[in-house]
């Protein structure tokens, strides 16, 4: 996984350190070197994002457009807008999930 791979608003995964496996949006992405900083409106707030490297993330492909709206229109994003779009992120997931699997009982 390299940084081009990597946009912002993207739903991550930790996979290493006090916050393994706790879901994070790419807040922005230090360029020429293989860092990111995350925020989830919650324990890693907007004002102090938790600066990780790229190797410690599980990137998924799932993106805030709400988010990356607002930050391309320089217009300012809060800490609740953050949690609800992960959280809207969550369940747009497990609703995929489940119309997979009952749509694997009818075939």
């Amino acid at each position: 996984m390299g940084l081009g791979e990597l946009k912002v608003g993207q739903l991550v995964y930790s996979k290493m350190g006090r916050d393994r496996n706790r879901l994070f949006l790419i807040w922005k992405i230090e360029q020429n070197s293989s860092f990111v900083y995350l925020v989830d409106g919650d324990l890693r707030k907007i004002e102090r994002p938790k600066k990780k490297n790229i190797k410690h993330i599980q990137p998924t492909n799932k993106i805030a457009s709400d988010i990356v709206d607002k930050l391309n229109q320089n217009q300012t994003v809060n800490n609740a807008e953050i949690r609800q779009a992960i959280k809207r992120l969550i369940q747009t997931d497990q609703e995929d999930s489940v119309s997979d699997r009952q749509g694997g009982k009818d075939s």
